[in-house]
């Protein structure tokens, strides 16, 4: 993804290492990390929240997690509102 390419190293890691916990805890209240269902979404879409940032993922039939957006939170207020 070109936001994460942009991020310098350490917070490159921090995303990342947050995403791989969704393999086995992708729901809220599942496992560690602030994850929220997006209400209003055509799929079982969600955000997590990753310090400074937000990431938007969908979890597929077949249980396979999609990231479809990394942004700031900033961005992702503006983009969204408060989610």
């Amino acid at each position: 993804m070109k936001f994460l390419d942009s991020l310098d190293k350490r917070r490159r890691e921090n995303i990342k290492e947050a995403l791989r916990l969704l393999k086995t805890s992708p729901y809220p209240g599942q496992g560690s990390g602030d994850k929220k269902e997006i209400k209003g979404a055509s799929k079982s879409a969600y955000r997590m929240r990753i310090g400074d940032y937000r990431a938007f993922y969908v979890i597929e039939e077949n249980k396979i997690i999609k990231v479809t957006e990394i942004m700031t939170a900033e961005a992702a207020h503006k983009k969204y509102g408060q989610i």
